[in-house]
């Protein structure tokens, strides 16, 4: 079954605010430009730290290299790690042992299921090259990580000799309680060009299958080269099926250039909706034609997924570099557009946008991050609950009539509108981050980047901030937002195929845009099931291990298909705008597989067992070992009683 996906237009005015965000702290001795990074916990001590990488300041910043010979050679690049030190009150700043020069991807998940937060980092340089080092990383639980080979096979049942990907995400495209990977780009080698776009299904181990190769194609023949790209997975219509957002540009030789719409593509954007159930057992997913309804494509910028205006429908923040005469390949100058499409979903679950772009203060304005890793950020900011968005760059046509130059806008979320904006500091070549600073849920603004804005920053004698390539502190003006409360009736149940049903209410003080992460837990393996980027249970039950939304997204309910035989517990947390977890609401544990019932809820599986008993399809006693259908009727020491079928 297609669903459909429709852009309308809107218009309005904007407005303009005082700045109230200042420089608190610089570091020129760290700092980099073309940065990529994550917020993680690399220490597992509840606090948010930071990997980064990208071209320094200076060079003798840069790593040392080190050749089949043993020779050393210093390069404009590196890798850092930033770990909060409580007795300091500080971050300390040192190389991280893996390098991964610029631009590179991160995503984070808990990928092999020991309650440790792991990451998988891409990137725009090749494996070999620079030595850089992409694929998994698993944490240690000591504050290092440790790189997982994974073994990647096509449709056709072919081992891929090295998967190497521009970008990656990851979302659970098949439903099955596993993190999948979605990857974009393609590398050029000795041998030719490797195209590594699709989604990789994990089947367990380290062992994933790639699928819709040829989905993000112009005909089915000509796949685009993604270069400067970016991936969003996130559920656009509320269905339970994890989908995807992708742009970047398409680097193809003129000789071999996509064509779409009668045009040469040079910019890409695309939204592919997951079919699910109308797939099973299949994962398929289409392409929407989101980026044919617009005057022009993008590339080299941004895209959020988040319910900006508060009404319980994901919308988009997307923008990025663009042919001025709106074609998508042409002239080669290029400005930058930015959009805000406001979602609503039908009740067949088709999705269609209403373009609010002319309403907001962003409008037309040519602000250019020059990078598509964290160029961009959307966050609550100022605690009203609601996403607030960070948008720094090169500046061509200054929102406060300013001379132009590299400078930071905050646009404070105003019920779905950004009417007005805060100047604050900002960088072009930028990467935007959030600190803790030693206090789980705080959010301060910090970047990477490359300023000469005179606003904050000056190279005269007894300046205290300095111009140039800098890593950028400031301290947040508000006061924290409350932690958001838990959800409410988290219930599990279990048909007679195994597919397992989990859903809950949210809690009376959730804001409509509120995401939800849930945990799986397998009490025979003592492994996660789901990835679950959060601690789960004890003093820092809840408290997220990165900065993303929850990967239920908004849904208040789950199906799960095709998960092992076993005994599960499980639990749900809120994850507000502020991207802080709530603690987890524990469900009822459920059983899959041999004796798990018609509804397979055990009724405690934390209470001891004190009698199984036997009966017959008419209700009457039997003995254990009776053969055919029985009903295990099992008896707990709290007086709970869990009643299944069981076939022997």
């Amino acid at each position: 079954m297609k669903k459909y996906l429709s852009l309308l237009l809107g218009a309005a005015t904007v407005a303009s605010a005082s700045a109230a965000i200042t420089v608190d702290k610089q570091d020129l001795t760290h700092a980099l430009i073309y940065s990529g990074h994550c917020e993680i916990d690399i220490n597992n001590d509840g606090i948010l730290d930071l990997i980064y990488s990208g071209e320094v300041r200076e060079q003798t910043s840069g790593r040392l290299i080190e050749d089949s010979e043993g020779n050393e050679t210093q390069i404009k690049f590196n890798t850092f790690q930033m770990v909060w030190n409580p007795a300091t009150k500080s971050y300390d700043i040192s190389e991280f042992p893996y390098y991964f020069a610029n631009k590179p991807y991160f995503a984070v998940t808990d990928w092999d299921g020991d309650g440790l937060t792991d990451f998988f980092v891409s990137g725009e340089a090749r494996n070999g090259v620079d030595t850089t080092q992409f694929g998994l990383y698993l944490n240690n639980g000591d504050g290092t990580f440790r790189h997982q080979p994974i073994t990647v096979v096509d449709e056709e049942g072919s081992t891929l000799e090295m998967f190497d990907p521009k970008c990656v995400d990851f979302g659970d495209f098949n439903s099955d309680g596993r993190m999948d990977i979605v990857a974009l780009g393609y590398k050029a080698y000795d041998d030719g060009r490797k195209d590594y776009t699709g989604v990789l299904i994990n089947n367990g181990d380290f062992n994933f299958t790639l699928t819709n190769h040829h989905l993000l194609s112009s005909d089915g023949e000509t796949n685009y080269e993604f270069a400067l790209s970016i991936l969003k997975a996130a559920d656009l219509n509320n269905d339970g099926y994890c989908d995807f957002l992708a742009q970047g540009n398409v680097d193809n030789g003129d000789d071999f250039r996509p064509v779409k719409n009668g045009a040469p593509v040079g910019r890409y954007f695309a939204a592919c909706l997951n079919l699910g159930a109308d797939s099973y057992p299949e994962t398929q997913l289409y392409d929407l034609g989101l980026g044919d309804g617009v005057s022009h494509y993008y590339g080299h910028g941004d895209i959020h997924v988040a319910d900006f205006n508060n009404d319980g429908v994901p919308d988009i923040f997307v923008g990025g570099e663009s042919p001025k005469d709106g074609s998508a390949w042409g002239p080669e100058e290029f400005s930058y557009n930015w959009q805000l499409l406001q979602g609503k979903i039908a009740g067949d679950k088709s999705v269609s946008y209403n373009d609010i772009s002319s309403q907001q203060a962003f409008y037309h304005k040519d602000i250019r991050p020059l990078n598509d890793q964290n160029g961009t950020r959307a966050i609550d900011y100022n605690g009203n609950g609601l996403y607030d968005l960070f948008i720094p760059g090169w500046c061509t046509t200054m929102l406060d009539n300013s001379g132009n130059t590299q400078a930071g806008w905050f646009f404070p979320n105003e019920n779905g509108s950004f009417a007005n904006f805060e100047r604050v500091p900002g960088s072009s070549e930028t990467g935007v981050f959030f600190t803790e600073n030693g206090v789980s849920g705080e959010r301060h603004y910090g970047f990477f980047g490359q300023s000469w804005d005179n606003t904050y920053y000056s190279d005269d004698e007894g300046s205290e901030f300095k111009t140039g390539r800098m890593i950028m502190f400031s301290v947040n003006p508000n006061q924290k937002a409350a932690r958001p409360d838990a959800p409410a009736s988290a219930k599990a149940t279990v048909d007679e195929s195994g597919n397992v049903a989990l859903e809950w209410t949210a809690a009376a003080t959730s804001q409509p845009n509120v995401t939800y992460e849930y945990y799986i837990y397998d009490k025979g393996s003592k492994k996660y099931y789901t990835g679950v980027p959060a601690f789960v249970g004890g003093d820092k039950d809840g408290v997220r291990t990165t900065l993303a939304q929850g990967r239920a997204f908004m849904n208040k309910n789950l199906l799960l298909v095709g998960m092992p035989d076993g005994d599960y517990e499980w639990g749900v947390q809120t994850v507000n705008a502020g991207l802080e977890g709530s603690k987890f609401t524990k469900g009822n544990d459920f059983r899959v597989g041999a004796g798990a019932g018609i509804q397979g809820v055990l009724a405690n599986g934390n209470a001891e067992v004190v009698a199984t008993e036997y009966y017959d399809m008419a209700g009457r006693r039997v003995a254990a070992a009776a053969e055919g259908v029985v009903i295990e009727k099992t008896i707990y020491a709290d007086g709970n009683v869990a009643v299944s079928k069981v076939v022997r």
